[in-house]
């Protein structure tokens, strides 16, 4: 997926821990959800066409990339 072709739905980022990213892409149909650590590394990408399950999986990753950090979720 070209990233020039991704509408960017919800961003959800945490000082030191990360960021997670939700984009829908009308050429594919379907969501991207993308979740990079500090530094902006790769951590997970997550694909889908349904938008309950894209935000769903982002929170999930959100979450996950804060106990990672020791946080608490």
């Amino acid at each position: 997926m070209s990233a020039g072709r991704l509408r960017v739905v919800q961003v959800a980022r945490m000082a030191d821990v990360g960021m997670v990213r939700v984009a829908w892409s009308a050429e594919w149909s379907e969501y991207q959800v993308r979740a990079t650590g500090p530094g902006g590394r790769l951590v997970a990408s997550y694909f889908t066409d349904d938008r309950a399950d894209a935000l769903g999986t982002a929170d999930h990753m959100l979450a996950e990339l804060a106990a990672a950090a020791g946080l608490p979720a």
